[in-house]
């Protein structure tokens, strides 16, 4: 399929700027952007259409295979909490 779009120059600017330092000409690296797009478009639509339910059953089949308990797993959440918080603190300064 061939298309037109109009872009602003600052944007197209830009989309050559990036073209230029993957190597790629122009029109095969529009072409790409527009396909990881698709491809992430795709992807959330899909997570869309699932349950929070069916989109957790396989951590929690991992879980239960693991045999971990209700304890070590709460105490794996609470320091990956700390850890995610420590890292924002350290990012933030």
């Amino acid at each position: 399929m061939t298309i037109t779009i109009t872009l602003p120059p600052e944007v197209e600017e830009s989309v050559k700027s990036q073209a230029n330092k993957e190597g790629k000409p122009l029109a095969d690296y529009v072409e790409s952007l527009v396909e990881e797009g698709s491809r992430r478009r795709d992807r959330i639509d899909l997570l869309a259409e699932k349950s929070f339910d069916e989109i957790l059953a396989p951590f929690r089949q991992s879980v239960e295979d693991s045999g971990m308990s209700d304890e070590a797993l709460d105490a794996l959440f609470t320091e990956a909490r700390k850890e995610a918080s420590r890292a924002r603190k350290e990012k933030a300064s």
